[in-house]
């Protein structure tokens, strides 16, 4: 029977729910841009050898799709842990030592996308303050892929940060498979 009274929120659990809003914002975006590459990227060669014409501005779509794919598509590769890391040396130490050298890799990557994060931000703000445009007949702005650089260095960043802390933290959630065998 469930209880009368309503359950209130504290802190943890407010930032739990934002964080797992996050990774649904993540993952719905990165599928979605890459899926929308993929489609124009599709159209574009059919209507190019198909009908012997194509729109040149599908092309920048397509270009546009998937550089922001990928730079917000990185935040979720570490947080499934399919980044690139010392497996090998992981694999041979102990759990603590595990913990040591995932955290020292975390780190690093922490400092390149501090490092993304400032250089896609200034980037950005350069190319927009002097307005540069691409060298095609359409002249789109170039902007927009800087700011896919800060955004993913962004992201991230958060995305790392919140590794580190679940990997130190010693009341961790249980994983899907103690939680199939019984496990609290």
């Amino acid at each position: 029977m469930a209880s009368s009274t309503p359950m209130q929120p504290g802190p943890r659990r407010r930032m739990n729910n934002l964080l797992r809003g996050l990774d649904a914002f993540v993952d719905v975006t990165t599928g979605s841009l890459f899926v929308i590459g993929a489609i124009s990227m599709f159209a574009m060669v059919v209507t190019r050898y198909g009908f012997s014409w194509s729109d040149p501005s599908v092309e920048i779509l397509v270009r546009y799709s998937m550089i922001w794919g990928t730079f917000v598509g990185i935040s979720a590769a570490v947080r499934f842990g399919v980044n690139i890391r010392f497996t090998l040396l992981e694999h041979l130490c102990s759990d603590v030592g595990r913990r040591v050298i995932q955290t020292i890799a975390n780190i690093l990557t922490l400092f390149l996308a501090l490092g993304l994060t400032v250089s896609g931000f200034t980037l950005a703000d350069e190319t927009l303050l002097f307005d540069e445009r691409m060298p095609t007949a359409l002249r789109w702005p170039i902007w927009p892929f800087h700011a896919a650089i800060f955004a993913g260095g962004v992201l991230l960043s958060i995305q790392i940060i919140r590794s580190i802390i679940l990997l130190w933290r010693n009341d961790r959630e249980p994983s899907s498979a103690d939680t199939e065998s019984g496990g609290v």
